[in-house]
């Protein structure tokens, strides 16, 4: 194939996710049939003085009582059955993820090595080595100082638990640290470490509707999504994916004559050549470093909140149909924001499309949305997270491959991050029958929400300014001629209030 396709319907994780899909219909009809054995039964209490006084009374005694004794003994064997598949598949999904970890331990050296080469040279290495080299590398980094809380477990039994919680809770984890993979903790402290120190600061987004010619209802008007060469979702990513630290909401008025909204998240903002590593880090652009890490270790939860507020001020009617969508960083913030509760409360996400996207550490057991990744074989920026997307009945990865005979602008990842690039060789890649058949479900379902007419609204984010972290017995920021005002200190704390970068006034 032109395209390798991970995941979708015809791939074979699907089977297991089918097989677990059809165990919970069972087991929701089965919850269904208990409600009926229970009524049966309070029937047949009822009917139990009448049924005295006929002589079909027995019949009719007997015939409750079968009822309800064939309902429990069909939930018993029900849940022996949903027992059973979740054995199997649990059982199988350890087993490979017992694999991957073999591999990195005996390939994480040799991956090392040709990423270094990857990254300093023009050759072309898989994104699976990057993915191994940074998943190997970190998990060993963690390997020691876990052994050594494994160690001090066995004399003070529990301590283990409780430092991954306090560690855990000191770095903004909201989980146990040794729950966390070891590329997330490595991310989530370091970004700590460096907020603490003042040098990167995450905060909420100050939003600036910068739709230009709106009309009376504040929307764009613009010619529908083209779908010349490739497919529209792809051509309508690649027109706003550039727009630095603005989000793009695109309305489209679909065949029932509702609408469907895209909400387009942009790549990573250019960091200025000025200032060094030091002014990358205090860089305030919103899909920043800054961004990086909130979308890699933290799930995005600023984007989050600011889409609902975006959404809201664009006028998109609760209810309605939306469809995350981003290019590198803005993908990850895509695949966040789709699976974010919030978001999903007041919203019907049908779908999520993502290019170039590191979002391989995002799991889920969500089967109602219809989740797509398009990456080039060759892209680095996939494996940061070192994990790969997850190959489900609703989740599909494609990746393509090949190069244009054209020159195409590298950037700092190299031409294989080029969203045209990408986009261009997606559309060769489904010129393959086998390609076109593994994607037409997944892809189809976002296609077909395209074709409408098309209006647009644009919101340009800008981050909040963070009081700087002080010592405790430093001087008080803020400090008036003749008068103070207490401030409380920013130190290590939940990942809820440490990523707001702001404390309470008091």
């Amino acid at each position: 194939m032109s395209a390798k396709v991970t995941g979708g319907p015809t791939h074979w994780r699907a089977n297991l996710d089918e097989l677990a899909l059809g165990v919970g219909h069972l087991q929701e009809a089965t919850d269904q049939s208990m409600r009926l054995a229970g009524e049966a039964t309070v029937a047949g209490g009822l009917l139990a003085g009448i049924t005295i006084m006929t002589p079909q009374g027995p019949l009719i005694g007997a015939n409750t009582v079968a009822i309800s004794t064939g309902l429990l003994t069909m939930r018993a064997e029900v849940e022996a059955l949903r027992t059973g598949v979740d054995f199997a598949v649990n059982s199988y999904l350890e087993a490979e993820q017992q694999i991957t970890r073999a591999v990195d331990v005996a390939f994480t050296p040799l991956a090392l090595a040709m990423s270094i080469v990857g990254v300093t040279t023009d050759a072309n290495v898989p994104n699976d080595v990057y993915e191994i080299a940074i998943r190997g590398t970190t998990g060993a980094a963690w390997t020691s100082i876990e052994s050594a809380f494994t160690t001090l477990d066995t004399m003070v039994p529990g301590s283990k638990y409780v430092a991954g919680n306090t560690i855990g809770w000191m770095s903004g984890f909201d989980e146990n640290l040794w729950d966390v993979p070891p590329t997330q903790r490595t991310i989530g402290t370091l970004a700590h470490a460096l907020g603490h120190f003042g040098l990167l600061k995450m905060a909420p987004y100050d939003t600036t509707n910068i739709t230009q010619d709106p009309d009376e209802n504040g929307w764009q008007t613009r010619e529908a999504i083209s779908g010349d060469g490739s497919l529209k979702s792809m051509n309508l990513l690649q027109e706003y994916g550039y727009d630095h630290d603005t989000v793009t909401v695109a309305k489209i008025q679909q065949q029932n004559g509702t609408d469907a909204y895209a909400v387009i998240y942009p790549g990573t903002t250019p960091v200025g050549e000025d200032g060094g590593v030091l002014g990358a880090l205090a860089d305030n652009a919103a899909f920043g470093i800054a961004g990086f890490v909130e979308s890699s270790a933290a799930d995005s939860p600023h984007v989050e909140n600011t889409t609902l507020d975006i959404l809201e001020q664009a006028g998109v009617p609760v209810g309605a149909t939306v469809i995350p969508m981003g290019y590198s960083q803005g993908g990850a913030h895509a695949m966040n924001v789709g699976l974010g509760q919030k978001v999903r409360a007041k919203y019907e996400v049908s779908d999520v499309l993502t290019v170039a996207a590191y979002t391989g550490h995002r799991s889920t057991d969500d089967m109602s949305t219809n989740l797509v990744h398009v990456e080039h074989e060759h892209d680095k920026v996939p494996a940061l997270t070192g994990a790969s997307n997850e190959g489900r009945l609703n989740r599909t990865t494609i990746e393509v491959e090949g190069y244009p005979d054209e020159e195409i602008d590298a950037g700092i990842f190299g031409a294989e991050h080029n969203l045209g690039l990408i986009n261009g060789q997606l559309s060769k890649a489904l010129e393959d029958p086998e390609v076109q058949h593994a994607t037409e479900i997944p892809l189809g379902k976002i296609e077909q929400k395209m074709g409408g007419p098309v209006a647009v609204q644009q919101f340009h984010l800008d981050r909040q300014k963070v009081p700087p972290t002080r010592h405790p017995n430093g001087p008080a920021h803020g400090v008036e001629a003749g008068r103070t005002k207490p401030q409380s200190i920013i130190g290590a704390r939940p990942m809820e209030q440490w990523l707001t970068g702001t404390a309470p006034q008091r």
